[in-house]
């Protein structure tokens, strides 16, 4: 006869941290030379991890006006569970105020997210 017996888990065990997921999306304008782009990705970078956000990639916009990018992230946060999103400031969402709040409010409504800026606007 074989006996099975589950053991609990030492006194001393630490559950594993939960991972808070964070993307970062930028506006992209085609004047801003490379070397700039990757400075900025880096501090996003450095400022997520500063939350304690694990980051895991940017999602661009490259013409003004455009939001293909930022419909892809919202696909991705909802598919991942990711509730943070990082920029380096709402102007990366969009120069008008108004629009920038219409946009947090679709990732707070559509994925859960909110997002983080590095830089907060001045009105």
């Amino acid at each position: 006869m074989t006996a099975s017996v589950l053991m609990p888990a030492p006194a001393t065990a630490q559950p594993a941290p939960v991972t808070q997921l964070a993307y970062g999306y930028m506006r992209v304008p085609a004047h801003v030379p490379d070397h700039k782009v990757r400075g900025l990705e880096r501090a996003v970078v450095r400022y997520a991890r500063s939350l304690g956000l694990d980051f895991v990639s940017f999602f661009f916009e490259f013409h003004c006006g455009a939001r293909e990018g930022f419909d892809e992230l919202v696909t991705e946060l909802v598919r991942t569970g990711a509730r943070h999103v990082v920029v380096p400031s709402l102007r990366h969402l969009a120069l008008n105020v108004r629009l920038q709040d219409l946009m947090q409010e679709r990732l707070e409504q559509d994925a859960g997210a909110q997002v983080h800026a590095m830089r907060h606007r001045t009105e």
